[in-house]
C-alpha cells in the first residue's frame, strides 16, 4: 500500500473512530505539529525497552506513522477545501452587499413613487421586512413582481422600470450563490472537523509517550529534552526575553 493509500486509510479510521471530545492544534502550525511528532516517534526508538519496562504500550508508537499520515491528509484537504471557499466568500460578500444597497434605493424610489397610494406603501414595507440573507434575496423577488403588478401606472411615472427587472435577476443569481456558499461551508465544516479528530489521536499518543518519558527520563535532561517541544520553547523563551527587557525599561 502506497503512502497515499495509507492516508487515506487513515482518514477513513479517523471518520469511523467512536465520536469523542475533540482537541484543536491551538497555536503550534499544524506543520510544525507534525514535524514535531515525527521527530518524537524517531527519538523515542532507542527508548523502547525502558518505556515499554515503565508499561508504555508500544503499538501506540507502531502505529503513529499512521496517525501522522492521516492528520497530514486532513490537514491538507481542509486547507485545500478552504483555500477554494475563500473566493466563493469573497463573491457573495461583494454581491450580497451591492444587493442591500440596491434593494434600499430600490425601496427609497417605490415609495416616493406611490407615496399617494397607501396600499402600495404597506405592501412596500412589508416586502422590504427582514434582515436576512434568505428575506433579502425573496424580497428582490416580491418587488420584480410588485413592479409587474403595477407596470401601468409605473410606464407614467419618471421611475425607472428596468430596476425592477435588475430585481428579479439579482434574486436568482444571489439564491444560487448563498446555495454554493452554504454547501461549500458546510463542506469545508466536516473537513476542519475530520483534522481536529485526527490532531486528537495523534495528540493522544504522543500524550501518553510523553507521560512516560517524562516519568523514566526525569533524571535524564539530555534524553527527555528529545520529547519536548522546540516550538513552544523558542516561544516561552521569546517570551520572557520580552518580559525582561520590558521590565528594564519601565
Amino acid at each position: 500500500m502506497n503512502n497515499i493509500e495509507n492516508s487515506a486509510a487513515g482518514i477513513t479510521e479517523v471518520q469511523s473512530a467512536p465520536a469523542g471530545k475533540t482537541r484543536k492544534p491551538g497555536s503550534i502550525p499544524v506543520k510544525v505539529y507534525l514535524q514535531e511528532a515525527e521527530n518524537i516517534c524517531n527519538w523515542c526508538r532507542q527508548d523502547r525497552e525502558i518505556l515499554t519496562a515503565n508499561g508504555l504500550d508500544w503499538t501506540i508508537i507502531e502505529d503513529m506513522p499512521n496517525r501522522i499520515d492521516a492528520l497530514r491528509e486532513a490537514q491538507a484537504r481542509w486547507t485545500t477545501s478552504d483555500s477554494r471557499d475563500t473566493e466563493t466568500e469573497r463573491e457573495w460578500i461583494e454581491k450580497s452587499d451591492s444587493a442591500r444597497e440596491f434593494r434600499a434605493g430600490l425601496v427609497r424610489s417605490l415609495k416616493f413613487v406611490f407615496r399617494r397610494n397607501h396600499p402600495a406603501i404597506s405592501k412596500i414595507k412589508r416586502i422590504a421586512e427582514g434582515s436576512s440573507h434568505a428575506a433579502m434575496i425573496q424580497s428582490l423577488r416580491d418587488f420584480s413582481v410588485f413592479g409587474q403588478e403595477h407596470a401601468e401606472f409605473l410606464k407614467n411615472t419618471k421611475f425607472d422600470i428596468t430596476l425592477l427587472d435588475t430585481a428579479g435577476v439579482m434574486s436568482r443569481e444571489l439564491a444560487t450563490l448563498l446555495g454554493a456558499v452554504n454547501t461549500a461551508r458546510a463542506f469545508s465544516s466536516d473537513l476542519l472537523k475530520v483534522r481536529d479528530q485526527a490532531f486528537t489521536q495523534l495528540d493522544e499518543a504522543l500524550k501518553e509517550l510523553k507521560d512516560h518519558a517524562d516519568y523514566v527520563f526525569r533524571h535524564d535532561p539530555s534524553r527527555l529534552s528529545g520529547y519536548s517541544s522546540d516550538y513552544y520553547r523558542k516561544n516561552y523563551l521569546k517570551s520572557k526575553k520580552k518580559k525582561a527587557s520590558d521590565e528594564k525599561t519601565v
